[in-house]
């Protein structure tokens, strides 16, 4: 049991940082595309193909639920210690250390490509967004490996979170990709949503007593 939940730290000081660097980098090296392609000048539309498609890549990288679905994952991936509390611990670990490091990738890419200041008044916001939000979403990541209910709701919470984004806030219709992306995802949240669902109907066979007992036991 204590090498188990050794095992499980040292998984979570990797997965953080190095899930949370690569979004942010990935994030920050998409949306210069154009301007390493020199077609800042031209309109969204008329861009070309390389550039459409890192437009693409942007809408995805950009959006808050990609942020927090990668928060979630990682919880999702650490949580598989001795017990749930420790679970959920380190979940919150994880989540908390993926939108940190995300945030000083993206900003540190930035200031890499366009130069100027990192430690701005944007980086501060977000870094403090982050620890804020990313404990939370890497706790839902954690309760995903519980049984019953609980896991269904936690499982829900990105495509749930997506759908809902590209409905109130979705892509700028200048760009060609907007359709492309707010299809994507929506099509993306069902079939996710249609897997949970199934998942939950394949646990019906076990009684709610069952399930009430089960809890959280993400062993």
């Amino acid at each position: 049991m204590g090498a188990m939940r050794s095992r499980n730290v040292r998984l979570w000081w990797m997965v953080g940082p190095a899930a949370g660097t690569l979004l942010g980098l990935l994030d920050s090296a998409v949306n210069h595309v154009p301007a390493l392609l020199g077609e800042v000048g031209k309109a969204r539309a008329e861009r070309g193909g390389w550039s459409q498609a890192a437009e693409f890549a942007s809408l995805i990288l950009d959006a808050g639920w990609a942020w927090a679905a990668t928060a979630v994952l990682a919880g999702r991936l650490v949580s598989r210690p001795a017990s749930a509390a420790a679970g959920m611990s380190a979940g919150a670990l994880a989540g908390g250390l993926v939108l940190v490091f995300a945030t000083v990738g993206y900003y540190g890419a930035d200031v890499l490509f366009d130069g100027g200041t990192w430690w701005s008044p944007t980086t501060r916001y977000w870094l403090v967004g982050s620890v804020l939000l990313g404990p939370p979403l890497g706790v839902v990541g954690a309760l995903i490996r519980c049984r019953g209910p609980i896991a269904a709701v936690a499982a829900l919470v990105v495509p749930a979170g997506a759908a809902l984004q590209m409905a109130l806030l979705p892509p700028p219709p200048e760009s060609r990709m907007a359709e492309p992306v707010r299809w994507s995802v929506w099509v993306a949240a069902v079939v996710a949503t249609v897997s949970v669902a199934r998942g939950i109907r394949r646990r019906g066979a076990r009684s709610p007593r069952e399930n009430m007992r089960a809890g959280c036991d993400t062993r």
